[in-house]
């Protein structure tokens, strides 16, 4: 009787500690394998165009934010949506006005008054090539030449 009660104790604790293991690997395992599915179906859309819904639904984004800001002019999370929106829409001039108040907001942000700078460059020479944007994420594998990468504002 008592070695049958040890044999389910042992038994148990095996079979606890190896369901305690498949809890902690199959979430890790599919965080690591939807990451990578989304760096793949992320990279061939990178430089191209948006579509046409991908517009609309971008405007509908723009738009959204437009109306947080008309309530709350000095709101650094709606200005950033905006910004990023337009930026993605191609809308250069659009994302140069939130842009400016974000860098009113926060002014020891050289990475915001270095897109800044280069929004107003591209706009005023189209041929140039687009600016990076620091306040998109940033992937780990980024070939894209700096290595600094530019903390995204937080809310004072």
């Amino acid at each position: 009787m008592a070695s049958t009660k040890k044999i389910l104790q042992k038994t148990f604790i095996i079979a606890s500690g190896l369901a305690f293991l498949g809890m902690m690997t199959v979430p890790m395992l599919t965080m690591l394998r939807g990451n990578a599915n989304q760096n793949q179906t992320e990279a061939p859309s990178q430089g191209t165009q948006p579509t046409a819904a991908e517009i609309e639904q971008l405007k509908a984004i723009a738009e959204g934010y437009e109306k947080v800001l008309q309530r709350e002019p000095d709101n650094p999370n709606a200005l950033q949506g905006l910004v990023e929106a337009r930026l993605q829409m191609g809308d250069l001039a659009g994302a140069i006005a939130p842009m400016e108040k974000l860098t009113k907001i926060y002014p020891e942000e050289e990475g915001l008054k270095q897109l800044l700078a280069a929004i107003k460059l591209q706009v005023e020479n189209p041929q140039l090539p687009p600016p990076q944007n620091p306040l998109a994420p940033t992937e780990p594998n980024n070939q894209g030449g700096g290595t600094e990468s530019t903390p995204t504002p937080t809310q004072p």
